[in-house]
C-alpha cells in the first residue's frame, strides 16, 4: 500500500515539475490584470461611448431644439403671442390659462395648428389637467425679422380631453431637461421613472454586444438631464405622449446621443449627482473577465496542490 502511494506521489511530482512555474504564471497574470484594469478604467472615463435611455412621467420638460419643430398638428390650440399693429383683438381664454408675459395676449384659437419653430429655439412644455402648454422661451436672433419672433415669451396651449386624447406622439430633438425646479411651483416635476446606461464591455466591443452597464429608478421630484464631458446639457431625442389626460402628466422617453455622456439627477434641496457607467460592474459582467477569473482560479488551485504535495 505504501509502495503504491509512493508511486502515485512520484507520478504527480513528475507532472508538476514538467509544468511552468505556477508562481511566475500567477505573477504574470496578476500584472496583466492590473495593467488591463487601469487601461479599461481610463477608457471608461475618457472615451467610452454609451447610450442613455430615460423613461419618466412628468409634468415639465424643457428642450433647446437641435432640429426645427414642424409637421406636428395640434387640435384646439389657444395661441398667445405679442400684439402688433392692426392685429386682431385679444380674446378671453378658458379659466386657468394665462400668457407668460404681460406684453402677450391670447389673440386666436385654432381648431388645428402646426407650430413651426426653428432649430436653436428653447421651449418649455407643461402638462396640466386637460391642457398642455408649450411656452416659447427664446428663438435665435437670426429670425428677429421673421413673424415667428412674435411667439417669444408666448405659448401654444392645447386644451380639452378630446384634443389631448388625439395628441399622439410629439418627437423632439435637442438639449433635454426633464422635471422642474422647486421654485417652479406651478409645474409638476418627475413623479416616477427609470434610466438605463447601455454600452459595450471590453469583449462586447469585438462582438458588437451592447449591455446595460448601469440602471436605476427615479424618485418623485427628480430633475434629469443628459450631461456631456464638460457638464453641459447634452443633446438627446424625446418622444412625448399624454398617457392620461385627466392626470395632467406626460409620458416621456428620452434617448441620448451615442457619445461620452453621463446622466445628471437632482432632487429638491439637493445638488445634482452625476450618474456614469460603473467600471467594476462592467468588468464583472464581461465574458472575458469571467474567463480570466476561471483561469486565475485554476492556476491558484494548481499552486495550492503543488504546495500540498511538496509537504
Amino acid at each position: 500500500m505504501a509502495e503504491e502511494a509512493s508511486r502515485n506521489n512520484r507520478f504527480v511530482s513528475a507532472i508538476l515539475r514538467a509544468c511552468p512555474s505556477a508562481l511566475n504564471a500567477l505573477r504574470l497574470l496578476a500584472l496583466l490584470l492590473v495593467i488591463g484594469c487601469v487601461a479599461l478604467w481610463v477608457y471608461f472615463h475618457v472615451a467610452q461611448e454609451r447610450t442613455i435611455v430615460v423613461e419618466a412621467t412628468t409634468g415639465a420638460l424643457e428642450v433647446k431644439l437641435s432640429s426645427e419643430l414642424s409637421g406636428k398638428a395640434f387640435r384646439n390650440v389657444w395661441v398667445c403671442k405679442q400684439r402688433v399693429k392692426d392685429d386682431r383683438p385679444a380674446i378671453e381664454p378658458p379659466t386657468g390659462l394665462g400668457c407668460p408675459s404681460r406684453r402677450h395676449h391670447f389673440l386666436e384659437q385654432e381648431p388645428i395648428t402646426a407650430p413651426l419653430l426653428p432649430s436653436g429655439s428653447t421651449i418649455k412644455l407643461t402638462s396640466l389637467p386637460s391642457a398642455l402648454r408649450m411656452d416659447v422661451v427664446s428663438i435665435p436672433s437670426r429670425y428677429r425679422e421673421a413673424d415667428v419672433m412674435q411667439m417669444v415669451g408666448g405659448a401654444f396651449v392645447v386644451t380639452g380631453q378630446d384634443a389631448l386624447k388625439a395628441f399622439g406622439t410629439l418627437p423632439l430633438s435637442g438639449a433635454v431637461t426633464l422635471g422642474a425646479l422647486f421654485a417652479e411651483r406651478d409645474r409638476v416635476s418627475v413623479t416616477e421613472g427609470s434610466y438605463q446606461i447601455r454600452g459595450y464591455t471590453p469583449i462586447g466591443l469585438l462582438g458588437g454586444d451592447m449591455r446595460e452597464l448601469r440602471g436605476g429608478g427615479l424618485l418623485s421630484g427628480a430633475k434629469v438631464r443628459f450631461l456631456d464631458s464638460k457638464g453641459e446639457t447634452a443633446d438627446g431625442h424625446v418622444a412625448i405622449t399624454i398617457a392620461d389626460p385627466e392626470m395632467g402628466l406626460m409620458r416621456v422617453t428620452a434617448i441620448s446621443e451615442y457619445a461620452t455622456n453621463n446622466l445628471g439627477i437632482g432632487y429638491y434641496f439637493t445638488e445634482e449627482v452625476t450618474i456614469r457607467p460603473s467600471f467594476v460592474e462592467a468588468i464583472i459582467i464581461d465574458p472575458l473577465f469571467q474567463l480570466l477569473v476561471a483561469v486565475f482560479g485554476a492556476i491558484a488551485g494548481y499552486s495550492w496542490l503543488r504546495r500540498i504535495l511538496a509537504l
